[in-house]
């Protein structure tokens, strides 16, 4: 009976075709051929294209890529980070991609006079309080490198992250290899 309980997930776990598979409609390995494989590829590639696309009408956050020259290899830069050193960047009086929107009437009216006098709006490094919400999911280790980052840049600044769901390592390549992007089965 015992044995019994421990075998049926590992045998749902082996069942599960893996994610690279989703988008070639087979399922198993044994059923992929070249020309199913070179389908998936490129879809793949044209997701990943949609997916940097999103960012176009960003003027700073554009890419996650920094190129190398011959004295520095070219590297990978995370979004997150991008963000957050751009809050607490003090050469830049006012974040680019990052907008403050008034609510309220006595922040409508401030706004409105803003238009004549020359008033500053609020920077986010203002607060004492850095509240980051990440649509879609964040992992523990972007979580925690958001919480690093902002006790080295500024000390006394609390972080909170927030986010629609939490990732693991693995639910990044089902993400990018589920066929519905907008409603993916991660098995929640």
């Amino acid at each position: 009976m015992e044995e019994n309980m421990l075998q049926n997930p590992l045998r749902k776990l082996a069942d599960r075709a893996p994610p690279s598979l989703w988008r070639t409609c087979c399922d198993s390995a044994i059923n992929l051929t070249f020309p199913k494989s070179q389908l998936a590829v490129n879809d793949i590639f044209t997701s990943l294209q949609e997916i940097a696309g999103a960012r176009t009408l960003m003027r700073q956050f554009k890419s996650v890529y920094v190129p190398g020259n011959h004295t520095h290899q070219a590297s990978y830069k995370p979004l997150l980070k991008q963000v957050v050193e751009e809050i607490f960047n003090p050469e830049k009086p006012d974040p680019t991609d990052i907008e403050h929107t008034s609510s309220g009437l006595t922040d409508l009216l401030k706004t409105g006079f803003s238009m004549f006098m020359k008033v500053s709006r609020p920077h986010p490094s203002d607060h004492p309080l850095l509240i980051l919400f990440v649509v879609g999911g964040i992992t523990v280790s972007e979580a925690k490198m958001v919480k690093d980052l902002v006790a080295s840049l500024k000390t006394g600044t609390q972080v909170m992250v927030l986010s629609t769901r939490l990732l693991k390592p693995l639910n990044i390549p089902e993400l990018l290899f589920a066929t519905d992007r907008l409603h993916p089965d991660l098995g929640f």
